[in-house]
């Protein structure tokens, strides 16, 4: 069997066919495509007009390689698209780091923070879709008056492939909006958001199909759409416990735990833990950190001007710099959209009165030394909030192709540390297509499956 997955980053989006023979499953990369925020007028926006053409054009490669049963789609959490009357296009979304931390404090302040952390469970951060109502609503946007729903973005893509609306759990789940018990939207709060109603529609569990591509019968499946849901999928622990955490690690860095039911208690709270949605009645318990941005924003810097590496060769760098070397907060927002990474880098070394880090290698260093610091701070926040404590953490996602960051993780942390699979995402996205068409039974099944599938590395702390 054939299944198609669009797996959709900050960076880049990929379409992979998984070929699933009942025991095993394999994956082949069909197309791939660089993805951006483009900026215009002093705003961040999405390109999904160009993001959609390649999406198209993925979809038809694969089909010209293999018969696809069903495709589904991840992407990133909280940004999505108004459609209106007509299924009219209204224009670009929004990017997430468009929103300021002012915004998020103006309607954390007017509904109250401890209100909405009770209800919804969720992290506080700029970019989660309810501060982008407060905002829209500030400003009198006129898409609010103008839309007849409002998708997230994988919902919005696969609303153009098949003509059908749906809202998938997890990845409403980013949004700050979603009853962490109930599992469908909080109408409390928005009531006092004070937006209409009727541009959220019902909240449907992921492995749900939702028709199919038209034209064809390609079955479109609405997996766990937000990519760490997807991802989390992909962790090959051998069964469920309490002694593992996980990490996905790319773009942004996500640390958190699987339970069943949603933490949401003072620790939790004061510590910022996330309750976003999982799938078979998950809860993700988790905490963003900032991740593989910092170097992917170094890089861009340097090639703009004529000094070109790649990641491979920005990690040789990095291990040929010396040690112990300065330490920045990665979670600093200053680092979320600067216009020059390495200089905004060199500043907070100096500021810090820390050495200023220099060469390409010593930043990269930094920013990997400094990540590593934050995992740490991140597990002993976890271990505090949830009450327990863990020998291994699992690591999935294209950031594990970093081996030196996989080790300085182990080492910080003083745990053991399990890297794979890679395309953790795209392999979650998969099995879960093959759990709705039912070649799968559950969570159990589809990890045995993805652990006898896929190779990991393990990784011991090494004396530092």
């Amino acid at each position: 069997m054939n299944i198609l997955a669009f797996d959709l980053g900050a960076s880049s989006g990929r379409a992979l066919i998984g070929r699933f023979d009942g025991a095993r499953l394999s994956i082949e990369e069909a197309h791939r495509f660089p993805n951006q925020m483009i900026r215009m007028r002093g705003h961040f926006y999405w390109d999904v007009q160009r993001l959609f053409a390649e999406m198209q054009t993925g979809l038809q490669k694969a089909v010209n390689t293999a018969r696809i049963t069903a495709m589904g789609i991840d992407t990133w959490g909280v940004d999505g698209c108004f459609v209106g009357r007509g299924d009219t296009f209204l224009g670009f979304p929004y990017a997430y780091r468009d929103f300021s931390l002012k915004n998020m404090k103006a309607c954390s302040k007017k509904l109250g923070a401890e209100f909405i952390y009770e209800r919804t469970g969720i992290q506080f951060m700029p970019f989660n879709t309810l501060f982008q109502f407060f905002q829209h609503k500030r400003s009198r946007a006129p898409q609010l008056k103008a839309a007849d729903a409002f998708l997230f973005i994988p919902e919005f893509f696969r609303y153009l492939f098949t003509g059908e609306r749906a809202t998938e759990y997890t990845i409403a789940s980013t949004s700050q909006m979603v009853n962490a018990r109930t599992r469908t939207w909080d109408e409390e709060i928005i009531a006092k958001l004070r937006v209409p109603r009727g541009l959220f529609g019902d909240i449907i569990e992921p492995g749900t199909v939702c028709g199919a591509v038209e034209g064809t019968d390609i079955k479109a499946i609405a997996v766990a759409g937000h990519d760490t849901g997807s991802a989390v999928v992909s962790v090959p622990a051998v069964q469920s416990g309490d002694d593992w955490a996980w990490l996905s690690s790319g773009t942004w860095s996500i640390i958190g735990i699987e339970t069943k039911t949603p933490i949401t208690t003072p620790e939790a709270f004061a510590t910022n833990y996330s309750n976003e949605g999982g799938v078979f009645g998950t809860v993700r318990f988790l905490r963003n950190v900032a991740g593989l941005w910092l170097c992917q924003e170094c890089a861009r810097i340097w090639k703009a001007r004529g000094q070109e590496y790649s990641y491979a060769e920005l990690d040789r760098m990095a291990r040929e710099a010396a040690p112990g070397g300065p330490l920045i907060n990665v979670n600093d927002p200053r680092f979320n959209a600067p216009d020059d990474m390495p200089a905004e880098i060199q500043a907070a070394c100096r500021e810090g009165s820390q050495p200023v880090p220099h060469s390409p290698g010593e930043i990269q260093r930094c920013i990997l030394e400094s990540l590593a610091r934050a995992y740490k701070a991140t597990l002993d926040d976890l271990t505090t909030a949830s009450g327990k404590r863990f020998s291994k953490l699992h690591m999935v996602g294209g950031g594990i192709q970093n081996r030196l960051l996989n080790q300085m993780t182990a080492d910080a942390c003083g745990i053991t540390v399990e890297a794979g699979p890679v395309e953790g995402t795209a392999i979650g996205n998969i099995v879960m297509q093959l759990v709705a068409l039912g070649e799968l039974r559950d969570l159990q099944q589809a990890r045995e499956v993805i652990r006898a599938s896929f190779p990991t590395e393990v990784y011991e702390p090494e004396a530092v």
